[in-house]
């Protein structure tokens, strides 16, 4: 039985035809449509794909010169579907669909919208696209599902002097009449409805940057050129190393960045014309920190690295997502790695891991491949578990491989599938095949079911022993077991790869020694030591890299929200880690802590204080309070975090006194380092009064690059003063924040600490405008810090809530959330007498 949203195959594309006039001033667009198509069997209807459009008239065109009417357009906003009815059948073979249709340039940040922005001469409206997953058939009818791949020649009827974009190079223009100009660019490779894309307004363009043959440019505001040069070397970089590592060129004929004041998801790899936020492609080296460049940087490697892997081998439909976004995410970490060795990337990664890991070890979890009906479902895939838990088990399939056997197998599902579409085994197939490894007996295991394994090691007379569950945030118990490849050192020692089956295995290394078991933390699992294991390691922390530290302090908070370990175990535990200099560590060290923070009041919580001073304030003093210009860029993130660390959780008045330095140097164009001038902000916000609110509104408006505009915008909701909390409240639905950002704004309040149920309070009793208002894509974001509301009532107030306004385009990440609360709210049960006791004298 047919899927009820999927489209019959009796009539299929393989060409458009595409004309389409954005109208800027009235925010509308109307298009002609000429689509080649091939009939399977005689039909006296025609279905495709339609939404929001109106379609003025059809006719079908036979290669012999038949023509047939249309004598019946029916349009179902339900199935997002048009029907066609046709004056007689058509028989087999090549006919041409020619529609004629209408729209509105939206301002909901999907299909063909509306992106706006101000300058000294008034308010210009840029026409824009975003198809990902099913909203090409919002801007014109047509085939809109992944497999049905068809060439697109596409021309736009622009107003004169107007920059415009399609996937292909400019090919020809010429006067429209009427203060217009057609543009026409070349044709496309055969390619998905979904990567189609065409952006039109008063942009500007940089030269083109030849990447060995392949001209690369960023399109932008007027006046932001200068702010281009760190995406355009990012991408020349990344698509030489694509092109090396794939074994194929570049498949299309130029790369055009382009940066939009209105966009609601990170980025869009539409081919040959990438869209992204301008904080994700815009920026000044100079005035960034390591992590906003790092973001930048991996940001761009993820859409090129899309242009094989996506663009060219496409899955077959929206359950094999992760084919694209897991490799993309992949791809651009190795990189990046590549292009700048000195940020470690890989020491980063483990915080990908982490972020999949609390979601996945929910009860609500899915696999990574999971049925898409509708959609709405299409629109829920794209989660933590499609991008991060797909990134890490392709991480550690790589490890377990080899990266020479790994990436021949990758050339190869290239070189076989280049303009096809995929399922998840031909990737399995093609790797094994070029390994001699069970690869798809392995890996299945990984993609059809949630969830990951805890791995339990204990001394064993023979070396250590390696044993596995499921590991649940709940603490309760599953029986789901997986082969699983893993990479264990002994401190000393060499790597070696082992298989961990279902029944467990023991580890053939020195029985008296230390272990890391998930050596480089490759493998998607955690790890608990028993016996004197863990004191083994602790004694030898310098000896332990990064990254598996960073595992070490991640899996032990694990612990402690799963009830397997007490809170103040893990704070005894972070006085170990006081030599520590790498900032993934610190990262983990303090989220923990922060955490131990909201459950504390009164003196327990100034003692929680006093310890988070005594950590991290030696730490900084160590490093310094001023950036050492010769310094790797990793140490410069790290003083700033524990800049915010001291000043924030441990509430230390020379860390706010040196921060409110820092900020004031900094607005007044002095030269402060990124790192520490970024954290000042939070700091000075978290212990800010009424100048200071009024003073970052002003920094907000007056930002010269997108990063220091959203420090300050995204600051806002820490100021602990509840009238001027009410005003960001409140701005969030005003029209000073764009609709892309108020609902990242709103989640940041609720996670106030101690004004976060007002923020709640207001979320709902504005739900109905808020709906209407944001971005239907950003309703989950906006819900997202809702788990950190702990308390009993909080829980059963979210509960009844959302019972009754679900959120139908993120149903799973809702059910996750709300999990995830519940989660936290039994840890608050446990670690608050915990901890009382724990900092009791």
């Amino acid at each position: 039985m047919q899927d009820r949203y999927r489209l019959p195959r009796t009539v299929v594309p393989s060409r458009y035809d595409l004309v389409l006039e954005p109208d800027l001033e009235a925010a509308t667009f109307s298009g002609t449509v000429d689509i080649s198509v091939e009939v399977h069997e005689r039909v006296t209807q025609v279905v495709l794909n339609a939404l929001d459009l109106a379609i003025d008239g059809a006719t079908v065109h036979g290669a012999n010169g038949t023509s047939l009417g249309v004598t019946e357009i029916s349009l179902d906003d339900d199935l997002q579907r048009a029907t066609l009815t046709l004056e007689e059948a058509a028989d087999p073979g090549s006919w041409t669909l020619t529609m004629a249709f209408r729209g509105e340039l939206n301002d909901q940040l999907h299909g063909f919208y509306r992106s706006t922005y101000t300058d000294d001469v008034g308010t210009h409206t840029i026409a824009t696209t975003q198809f990902e997953a099913a909203d090409a058939r919002r801007a014109f009818p047509c085939w809109d599902e992944p497999d049905l791949k068809a060439v697109f020649s596409v021309t736009l009827v622009v107003p004169d002097g107007v920059a415009a974009l399609s996937n292909g190079p400019e090919v020809g223009r010429e006067p429209a009449g009427d203060g217009r100009t057609r543009v026409r660019f070349a044709e496309t490779m055969p390619m998905s409805t979904y990567l189609v894309a065409f952006v039109v307004g008063r942009l500007e363009i940089t030269e083109p940057v030849d990447v060995d043959g392949v001209p690369l440019r960023v399109v932008h505001l007027p006046g932001k050129g200068h702010l281009a040069g760190f995406a355009l070397e990012a991408g020349a970089f990344s698509l030489r190393y694509f092109t090396d590592y794939y074994g194929l060129p570049y498949p299309e004929r130029k790369v055009d960045f382009v940066a939009l004041p209105d966009f609601a998801q990170g980025a869009m790899e539409n081919t040959g014309l990438i869209t992204y936020r301008e904080s994700l492609l815009l920026v000044d080296p100079e005035h960034a920190t390591q992590p906003e460049l790092e973001n930048i940087a991996d940001v761009v490697a993820h859409e090129l690295a899309h242009q094989w892997f996506g663009n060219l081998v496409t899955m077959r439909w929206w359950n094999g997502i992760w084919l694209n976004e897991a490799f993309a995410t992949y791809m651009a970490l190795a990189t990046i790695d590549a292009w700048r060795p000195d940020w470690e990337r890989w020491n980063s990664f483990g915080r990908y891991n982490t972020a999949a890991k609390e979601v996945d070890a929910l009860r609500s979890t899915r696999a990574i491949e999971y049925p898409v009906h509708s959609p709405d479902d299409a629109a829920g895939m794209f989660d933590v578990l499609t991008y991060q838990k797909g990134a890490s088990i392709l991480r550690m399939l790589e490890r377990y491989l080899g990266e020479d056997r790994f990436r021949e197998g990758i050339r190869l599902y290239l070189a076989r599938h280049a303009y096809g579409n995929t399922e998840t085994h031909d990737l399995w197939h093609e790797i094994e095949e070029s390994s001699g490894e069970p690869v798809r007996r392995i890996m299945d295991q990984w993609i059809w079911q949630g969830g990951y394994p805890l791995v339990t090691a204990s001394p064993d007379t023979d070396g250590v022993r390696l044993d596995q569950r499921r590991f649940v945030a709940d603490g309760g118990t599953d029986h789901t077991t997986w082969d699983i490849p893993l990479r264990v050192r002994p401190l000393g020692g060499a790597e070696s790869s082992v298989l961990v089956p279902v029944d467990g295995i023991v580890a053939a290394v020195p029985a008296d020694g230390a272990i890391v078991v998930n050596a480089e933390a490759s493998s998607f699992v955690r790890v608990r030591y028993e016996g004197d294991l863990v004191e083994r390691l602790a004694e030898r922390l310098d000896e332990v890299a990064p990254l598996e530290r960073y595992g070490l302090v991640d899996d032990h908070w694990a612990a402690v929200t799963s009830g397997t370990a007490p809170a103040s175990e893990f704070v005894a535990a972070a006085a170990r880690y006081g030599n520590e200099d790498d900032l993934a560590v610190w990262q983990s060290l303090l989220q923990g802590l922060g955490w131990c923070d909201r459950f504390l009041e009164g003196e327990p919580r100034e003692r929680l204080r006093a310890f988070v001073r005594s950590l991290v304030a030696p730490a900084m003093s160590r490093l310094g309070w001023e950036a050492d210009a010769e310094e790797p860029d990793r140490i410069r993130a790290l003083r700033g975090a524990l800049l915010q660390g001291l000043g924030v959780l441990g509430a230390d008045p020379n860390a706010e006194a040196a921060a409110r330095e820092f900020e004031a140097e900094a607005r007044a164009g002095k030269p402060v380092d990124a790192s520490l001038a970024a954290a000042a902000v939070n700091v000075v916000a978290a212990n800010g009064g009424a100048a200071d609110y009024e003073h970052y509104w002003t920094a907000y408006r007056e930002s010269p690059t997108p990063q220091e505009q959203y420090r300050y915008l995204y600051a806002l909701p820490l100021f602990r003063d509840a009238a001027l909390f009410e005003r960001t409240l409140d701005a969030a639905f005003g029209d000073e924040v764009r609709r892309q950002d108020a609902p990242f704004l709103f989640a940041y309040s609720v996670i106030n600490r101690d004004l976060g149920d007002r923020a709640w309070a207001i979320m709902r009793e504005r739900w109905s405008e808020a709906e209407k208002r944001f971005p239907p894509q950003l309703t989950i974001r906006m819900v997202e810090g809702v788990r950190y509301l702990t308390k009993p009532a909080q829980v059963a107030e979210a509960e009844e809530f959302f019972a009754d306004h679900p959120i139908p385009q993120s149903a799973k990440m809702l059910e996750q959330m709300l999990e995830r609360q519940r989660v936290a709210a039994a840890l608050r049960a446990r670690a608050t007498p915990d901890l009382q006791a724990y900092f009791a004298d």
